[in-house]
């Protein structure tokens, strides 16, 4: 491309640039096209604009048409030098003499055009006026027209302006409604205020949190929907700890712990950071706080606190038992071979076993969460293993004087599973359910088949569960009903493992219960068919 090529180009975008081509008539055009015809006396004034084909008239006066071929455009001779072009008389000019608009309609003869800039200072067109008969401009009206074509160009430079702040404020509001639409993507709640310290910002997760949109409601009915409080839960902050005005203050914030009371939601517990948007010139000022959702790990974190609490606690007793009746035994004051040291020979056993069933349960876990449990699946005769669960578990039965039994007519079936594990979510399950029941209860071990698995349900007709409860029964670091679980033993960690495991073997675990009327503790497995036996081998940790 050579040079001109290249300047053509670039007038033609900035023609392009502003616009205008083709938009209808405005009256500050309209206006310099009638006083350059009254002052220069001649009956045709026009503003011509030419694009790569055409001269166009964004204003006329004494012309009907609105365009012309660019190839007859006088105007496109005018804009090849910056100066005023004159022709006293186009039948006497070589360029214009066979032109039709010499000879034909509209008969020019007489042609001044002073050429109009772009913004960007390309010629894109002319301020000109035209006469039927020869003549010549004079000094004073020269002036006239070139003082008028710049006012045509102080309206194209007002035109570009406004064009430009149209499309930096269409910009703008893409830029803020792409902003707003991140930020209510993020799970973070986000607020922000104004130097007067006015809500700007209150993203959909903090409105999710605090119950509505804090934006659309006074400051003085913000408390109908939520409470603020302190890390504990329970003290209301003031006004200068609530974090999005200490940033305003100026003072750090820094993951800092709050909780939010809203109505119809749980308490939630978030951590806040954040500070001034212009540190730099201190505070008051407008500022931004940042919240994350932290109220599950607050949540595990106390659960946890609990459990170790609670293991701490299943650890004394045992070893403050075996101590004892050991210490008893060695200092002579009973002979074991009594039946006083016979019965404290039982209790060292008992309370020895208990140690080893807690220590068992948290090694198991550990290697769950480890994925270090590795699975032997194979076809098992479910009858005989539950029997076989039956018969390990048969002391705890008598210990709660509990009897347990299998429905008459139940068809045999074999499932896939490991033969160890499956004791082991058995024995849970029998165990727990001698537990809780009363004393002369029965237990009913049945099973259905159901689809290509088959599901396995231990029932009895203890104390039961209630319904808040149920969710946390195979939930690790949970345990219900602290007072009676540590009366009867046990860590909680049981119902975890049997998840855990039963999941991995393929199936699902589950409890129906109500509060007196006993409970459904019952697990899924698939049932071992040809079309399974793809499934069975050994089954390596993930």
């Amino acid at each position: 491309m050579n040079n001109s090529d290249s300047n053509e180009q670039q007038r033609l975008a900035a023609l392009a640039a502003l616009q205008i081509m083709d938009t209808p008539s405005e009256q500050a055009f309209d206006d310099l096209t009638a006083l350059a015809a009254r002052w220069l006396d001649t009956p045709i004034a026009l503003i011509s604009l030419i694009d790569s084909q055409r001269q166009w008239f964004k204003s006329r006066v004494g012309l009907n048409t609105s365009e012309t071929p660019k190839e007859m455009a006088f105007c496109a001779h005018a804009i090849r030098q910056p100066a005023l072009m004159e022709v006293a008389d186009a039948t006497l000019d070589a360029r214009f003499a066979g032109n039709p608009l010499v000879t034909g309609d509209p008969g020019i003869r007489f042609y001044a055009g002073m050429p109009i800039a772009s913004p960007q200072g390309t010629l894109i067109g002319t301020l000109c006026v035209i006469d039927q008969r020869p003549r010549t401009l004079n000094d004073q009206q020269r002036d006239t027209l070139q003082r008028l074509a710049r006012l045509v160009e102080y309206q194209l430079q007002l035109r570009h302006t406004l064009l430009t702040s149209l499309e930096e404020a269409h910009e703008l509001a893409h830029q803020q409604a792409l902003n707003r639409r991140l930020l209510d993507s993020l799970k973070a709640g986000v607020v922000a205020c104004a130097d007067d310290g006015t809500l700007t910002q209150f993203n959909s997760t903090a409105q999710q949190w605090h119950g509505t949109n804090m934006l659309n409601l006074p400051p003085e009915e913000w408390a109908r929907s939520y409470d603020l409080y302190a890390a504990d839960g329970r003290t209301p902050l003031t006004t200068d700890d609530i974090p999005l005005v200490r940033a305003w203050q100026g003072k750090p914030v820094e993951n800092v712990e709050i909780c939010i009371a809203c109505a119809d939601q749980p308490l939630r517990h978030v951590l806040c950071s954040g500070g001034l948007l212009y540190p730099e010139q201190g505070g008051p000022g407008a500022a931004i706080v940042v919240m994350h959702d932290i109220s599950e790990i607050r949540h595990a974190s106390n659960m946890k606190s609990h459990f170790l609490a609670t293991v701490s606690h299943e650890l004394r007793t045992p070893l403050t038992a075996i101590t004892g009746a050991l210490g008893l035994l060695h200092s002579g004051t009973t002979d074991p071979s009594s039946a006083a040291g016979a019965r404290l020979l039982g209790i060292a056993r008992e309370n020895s076993q208990r140690l080893n069933e807690l220590i068992n349960d948290l090694l198991d876990m550990e290697k769950l969460e480890a994925g270090k449990v590795a699975l032997q699946l194979e076809p098992q005769d479910l009858r005989a293993a539950v029997v076989q669960a039956m018969e390990s578990n048969r002391p705890y039965a008598e210990r709660f004087q509990v009897h347990w039994y299998i429905p008459d007519g139940l068809a045999d079936m074999a499932i896939i599973a490991d033969q160890r594990r499956l004791q082991q979510v058995l024995t849970n399950y029998l165990s727990n359910a001698a537990k809780f029941s009363h004393s002369g209860g029965s237990i009913r071990i049945e099973w259905h088949l159901k689809g290509d698995s088959v599901t396995v349900s231990v029932v009895d007709q203890g104390i039961g569960i209630a319904a808040e409860q149920q969710p946390l029964l195979f939930t690790k670091f949970s345990q219900l009903d602290t007072t009676d679980k540590r009366r009867r033993g046990g860590t909680g960690l049981g119902l975890a493992i049997c998840k855990e495991l039963i999941e991995r073997m393929g199936g699902q675990v589950g409890v129906q219960s109500e509060v007196d009327r006993g409970s459904c503790f019952w697990f899924t497995l698939p049932l071992a068919v040809s079309d399974n036996r793809q499934n069975q081998g050994d089954v390596p940790p993930p």
